[in-house]
Formats: structure tokens, sequence, C-alpha cells
């Protein structure tokens, strides 16, 4: 009982450890949603920029008489679509402050700086690699092995009601009438025994039987619960590796259609400023623009999220 009780506190301290790993993973998960949503607000006030330009070009020409009117409103009821996505930008980066301060125990209002490690680095490690890690340091495995350990001490502890129980008893005693316990004319001073006893129950084996079947069927149980949670974590992680090397795929695809919606918007631009461009071919420009780089910060941040929820299905916490 004593061997089954410490394996208890053990499996409490490994629980502990997981819920430590949990709290890793979202405070990382928090941090990189503030990058992306840092970076997605700069995209927007670019973009509101662009629009302004373009709009006060378009009311150049209007002035001139070189484009009608249709065409100066399709660039203000753009550059006010803009206004509004950057608003939103502006949000999403203040809920993921308040979100992080909340992780860390802070007032929710207090300013929030982080530093930007959003840039791309290739993820080296190998799924055999991710997997053997996750089976070593994965905490729910460790506390599911922990537990059928504790299960095969209750085991031996109820397999002990078959044999005898051996005690061992001493006693002591001192006598006396007077303060030094000197005895007196009728009675020793000291009085001592030691006795053995041995208890031994012959007619309740078949309590005691049902009980080991009992305990042992709970000990089967849990090595059932642990073969399954390594066939989760297993799962966890292969899924999670697949989720980052997406990601990465998507980092590598949005880098280089930002090179080509740039060049497009630039070609468009100047088109337009000799008329040989339509306001609706710029505007399209722009928009293709603003989302290939939003996309690739996206797709950056969700690659950094991605690892971290990795780093969790495999049990590291750094």
């Amino acid at each position: 009982n004593y061997q089954a009780n410490k394996k208890g506190a053990d499996i409490a301290r490994v629980d502990e450890s997981a819920t430590t790993q949990t709290l890793v993973e979202e405070v990382k998960t928090s941090y990189f949603n503030i990058l992306k949503a840092e970076k997605i607000l700069g995209v927007a006030r670019q973009s509101v920029e662009q629009l302004k330009s373009h709009r006060d070009e378009a009311r150049n020409f209007f002035d001139v008489g070189l484009i009608p009117k249709n065409d100066l409103l399709q660039s203000e009821v753009q550059l006010a679509n803009g206004e509004h996505s950057l608003v939103r930008a502006e949000n999403g980066l203040e809920i993921a402050k308040s979100r992080f301060n909340t992780l860390l125990r802070r007032a929710i209002a207090s300013p929030v700086e982080v530093e930007d490690i959003l840039v791309y680095r290739p993820y080296e490690k190998t799924i055999e690699s991710c997997l053997q890690t996750a089976f070593d340091h994965r905490p729910e495995i460790k506390s599911y092995a922990l537990k059928v350990e504790q299960a095969r001490e209750y085991v031996k502890a109820a397999k002990g009601d078959f044999f005898p129980t051996l005690s061992a008893i001493g006693h002591y005693e001192r006598f006396g009438d007077t303060g030094s316990l000197q005895g007196t004319a009728y009675k020793n001073m000291e009085t001592w025994y030691l006795m053995a006893r041995a208890d031994w129950t012959f007619w309740e084996w078949g309590r005691t039987k049902n009980q080991v079947d009992s305990r042992r069927a709970r000990e089967n149980q849990a090595a059932s619960m642990l073969a399954h949670e390594r066939d989760r974590v297993t799962f966890e992680v292969k899924a999670a590796y697949i989720l980052v090397r997406e990601s990465e795929q998507q980092v590598f695809v949005a880098q280089k259609s930002i090179a080509a919606a740039e060049e497009n918007f630039r070609i468009n631009t100047e088109r337009y400023r000799e008329q040989v461009a339509t306001s609706t071919d710029v505007l399209d420009a722009q928009m293709l623009l603003t989302k290939a780089k939003s996309d690739y910060y996206t797709a950056l941040g969700d690659y950094y999220i991605n690892q971290a929820r990795l780093e969790r299905a495999m049990g590291i916490s750094k």
C-alpha cells in the first residue's frame, strides 16, 4: 500500500507537468498570434495608403475629365472597405494582446511589446524522431505507465491476505511511589515483555481471491489505457507534424505570390497613370497584393503555432 500510494504521488507530479506543458503551448500560440496580428495590421495600413494614393489620382483624372465619375466612386468605395479592414486588424491585435495578458495573469489592458521573431526557419526533425521524443517525454504516457505500476502494487497488497500476518509487540514499564520511580516493597520498579503474534484467517480466501481478481482486472484496464494513450499520442504527433509541413509549404507558395502580386500592382498602376488601364485593374491588383501579403504572414504565424502544438504533442516544454 505504501508503494502504491508513492506511485500516486508520482502520478500527481507528472499530471502537473502535463498541465504546465499545456500552458506553455497556449503562451506560445498567443505570442505568435500577436506577431501575426501585427503583420496583418501593417499590411492593412499599407493597403489603405495605396488606396488613398489611387483615390487621389482618380480624383485628379476626374477633375480634368479623363475618367467618368463611377471610376472615382469605385476607388472611394474600395478605400472605405480598406479602412474597415484596418479597423478589424487593429481590433484583432488588441484581442491577441488581451489574450496574452490573461495567460500571463497580468492586467488585461497592460501594454504588450513582443520581439519580432516571425522569420522563416526550417523545421528539420523527422516524424520518426518526433514520435520517439513523444514516447520518451510525453507526461500522459508516463502517468498511465505509473498507473499500471500502481495497480500492480495493489494486486500485491491484495495477495498479502493469503498469508499470515506477523506482529512483534514490545512493552516496558517503570513504577514507583516517588519521583525517582524506584519501585516499592511490594512491586518491582521495572516490568517488560516481548511478544510475537501470528494471525491467519483460513476461511476468507474466497473473498481474498475475488479482491485479487478485481485488482488484477484494474491492472489490465490500466495497461489497456496505456496502450490507448500511446496510440492517441502517435496520432496527435502525426497530425501536428503534417500541419507543420503543410503550413511550411503555404509559406513558400505565399512568398512567391507576393513578388508576382507586387509586380502586377506596379504595372497596372503605371498603365493607369498612362490611361491605358482602368481603375478596376488597379483595384484588383491592389486587392491581390494585400491578400498575398496577408496569406504569407498568416501562413508564417500558423507555421510556428503548429510547431508549438507539435512540441506539446511530443511532451517538450521550452
